[in-house]
């Protein structure tokens, strides 16, 4: 039914780890967030003013050139397609992370870009607690990502609702998944599976 599903939610969601599951379980073609590349990530936990716009313009560029890559191939999306990202990820981090001006350059870009892009059949956000999301962090282990603050989840989260009432002739899927684990709970996955199996009309659902 769809050809391209995006999974997003804030930082320590579970983004990565649903995409992944559901790839294997439909045999899908997986799109993966090259992060553990991006050399500033680590830089702007440390010093956020300093390096917070040479991160989302880095970040820009390598969203970029994986879904322009997809846009190379023969036929577009020959095969289910789930990634752990939207392109437009880039704008609402770009929306909490950057001043008013350095926003207004980056939105120039981002435009442009975004038109000549492939756009998601589905998008799945994954909405969870903040305290979950700390939680989540801490498990894998990345130090850099320890700095965190609650508040910077929580502003994510709510730059995220906001920009997903802007958008138009989107489909959109909130699930709450607070006490949902898909690694553990046969019936949770079972739960996303029957899911992203039903037909929606463009705009935001809850469950």
């Amino acid at each position: 039914m769809y050809n391209y599903i995006a999974i997003e939610g804030i930082i320590g969601a579970g983004k990565t780890t649903l995409s992944n599951t559901l790839c294997r379980a439909l045999e899908a073609e997986s799109l993966l967030e090259q992060f553990e590349e991006n050399t500033f990530l680590e830089k702007f936990y440390e010093s956020p003013e300093a390096y917070a716009f040479t991160l989302e313009m880095s970040f820009l560029a390598s969203r970029y050139h994986q879904l322009s890559h997809i846009l190379s191939k023969p036929n577009l999306f020959p095969q289910l397609t789930i990634s752990d990202f939207v392109f437009y990820k880039s704008l609402v981090f770009a929306a909490n992370n950057l001043k008013n001006d350095e926003l207004q350059l980056f939105r120039k870009l981002f435009d442009i870009m975004f038109n000549q892009l492939p756009k998601p059949d589905l998008t799945i956000y994954l909405n969870i607690s903040i305290a979950k999301a700390q939680s989540n962090i801490r498990k894998r282990g990345r130090d850099f990502e320890f700095e965190i603050t609650d508040q910077y989840l929580h502003s994510l989260h709510e730059q995220y609702l906001k920009y997903f009432g802007q958008l138009q002739n989107e489909t959109i899927l909130i699930l709450n998944m607070e006490d949902r684990d898909i690694m553990n709970s046969p019936e949770d996955f079972e739960w996303i599976l029957g899911l992203i199996q039903k037909p929606y009309t463009p705009g935001i659902h809850y469950f």
